[in-house]
């Protein structure tokens, strides 16, 4: 909310014509939700749809806030997004900004007609080799139709230079998804350039933590020296989860069960805006066929989240064999396709003594409301858990005929940790340390795995 209000509020800097001509970067934690926080509460485009009989707005007058967009499209200025995910030159950049830009300007006329449809034929990847220079741009009307070389004379191509000019806002994201064509340090004087030839403002959002090797530190020396000033984006688990709950309406569908989605969220500690609209749309595909019930409604979170993240599902059967919690079966399948049966059975044998389970009266704490995460430092539990097990493979112990494994078999053993250290972690975290399965049913439970697998609802029972 802080960072809202300082950007768009009252006077806000990217409202204020002081700042015009700067470069601002906004950056945050993978996942966290920043392109999201831009486009849901920033820019904010109030758009018309299809309605039953007529064009309506996206957001109602009660719920509609005014965004960016709408703000800057009142002083006759363009409010442009622009992702960077797979571009491979420059050209094709400035082509998008400008095609973005001109098509916000109002059409009058056949004419300006035809010029729009060849614009948009022409497509922001197009090779652009000659006719017309907008922002360093050649827009190629030689490809398109006659009409279209009216393009060079039209009056709109001149609103839309304007409608950037001193005052514009141009918005890059995905930034460290382009591609590695692209030169960093050429594409970071390209955006600053753009800034300055028309005083406008330029929003670079991105995870800096990507770079790696010669890329961070170019990196880091053109942003000390084109980046005029560094925000960062830091929510809290409720604070992205109310702005991802709030920016779809379908999700109202979920408001009885609002606070205990959340609560389950908060169980897994993650803040990640994909995996939270993947658990919401679960839980109402879910729902919308299925009683109510608030361990199976826990357990689609976790299990969702846990997917999401580690590509794998539990399965009861493995977790309740024999009466003890045992490795799940993906790791076993995966060390026997790999020939390494003995040190999947070696890893299946000591995962159990290094776990640390939630007692009945943590889980019925939890289960009443008298704990939030349960249990408290689930986190260190982990992380202990994953030390005690390293320290298990390191230790070289006499088998029954009082020799020692190789060395090849222990640099094996370790080499497997440490590739895996992940799905240890989620065993330990989902399966053993917040209890999953937790007063579920076999059955329910293999359902709600198999629908967060395989995306398939279960065929659904009758309801009464």
């Amino acid at each position: 909310k802080a960072l809202k209000e300082y950007l768009v509020g009252a006077g806000g800097y990217l409202l204020n014509d002081d700042n015009n001509g700067k470069t601002v970067m906004l950056s945050g934690a993978w996942g966290s939700g920043k392109t999201h926080f831009w486009q849901n509460e920033i820019e904010r485009e109030q758009k018309k749809v299809k309605g039953k009989t007529r064009k309506v707005n996206k957001y109602s007058a009660k719920e509609y806030k005014e965004g960016l967009f709408s703000k800057l499209k009142k002083r006759k200025k363009a409010c442009v997004y622009v992702s960077l995910y797979g571009k491979d030159n420059i050209e094709d950049i400035k082509s998008e900004v400008f095609t973005k830009v001109y098509s916000q300007i109002p059409t009058k006329g056949n004419k300006d007609k035809n010029i729009d449809t060849a614009v948009t034929w022409l497509g922001y990847g197009s090779k652009i080799v000659s006719a017309v220079s907008v922002f360093g741009v050649k827009i190629d009307t030689t490809q398109a139709t006659d009409k279209a070389k009216d393009y060079i004379d039209n009056e709109k191509l001149n609103k839309a230079q304007e409608a950037i000019r001193d005052g514009g806002v141009i918005c890059f994201d995905d930034f460290e998804r382009k591609s590695k064509k692209i030169d960093l340090n050429d594409l970071f004087g390209v955006l600053t350039q753009l800034s300055l030839d028309f005083n406008c403002k330029v929003v670079i959002i991105l995870n800096s933590d990507v770079f790696e090797g010669e890329e961070a530190n170019v990196f880091k020396t053109v942003k000390e020296k084109t980046v005029n000033k560094f925000f960062y984006f830091e929510p809290t688990i409720e604070e992205l989860f109310n702005s991802i709950y709030e920016s779809n309406e379908k999700y109202k569908k979920l408001d009885a069960y609002r606070a205990e989605i959340l609560k389950a969220i908060e169980e897994t500690e993650e803040l990640n805006a994909r995996i939270y609209i993947q658990v919401l749309d679960n839980c109402l595909e879910w729902l919308k066929q299925y009683n109510y019930n608030q361990y199976e409604l826990r357990a689609m979170v976790l299990i969702t989240t846990n997917f999401l993240k580690n590509h794998f599902v539990f399965s009861y059967k493995t977790l309740h064999m024999d009466g003890n919690p045992k490795l799940y079966t993906v790791l076993e399948k995966y060390y026997k396709d790999e020939g390494l049966f003995e040190i999947s059975n070696y890893f299946i044998k000591i995962v159990p003594q290094h776990v640390k389970s939630m007692t009945d009266e943590e889980f019925e704490a939890y289960s009443n409301g008298e704990r939030t995460i349960a249990p408290a430092g689930t986190s260190c539990g982990c992380e202990e858990f994953l030390h005690q097990m390293h320290s298990s493979i390191s230790k070289k112990e006499e088998d029954s005929n009082g020799k020692y494994k190789s060395d090849s078999y222990y640099e094996k053993l370790d080499k497997t940790f440490h590739e895996n250290k992940d799905i240890f972690y989620a065993l330990n975290f989902y399966a053993y340390v917040l209890q999953v399965e937790n007063r579920i049913d076999k059955d329910r439970f293999d359902e709600i795995n198999q629908f967060v697998k395989t995306g398939i609802l279960p065929k659904a029972e009758s309801l009464s």
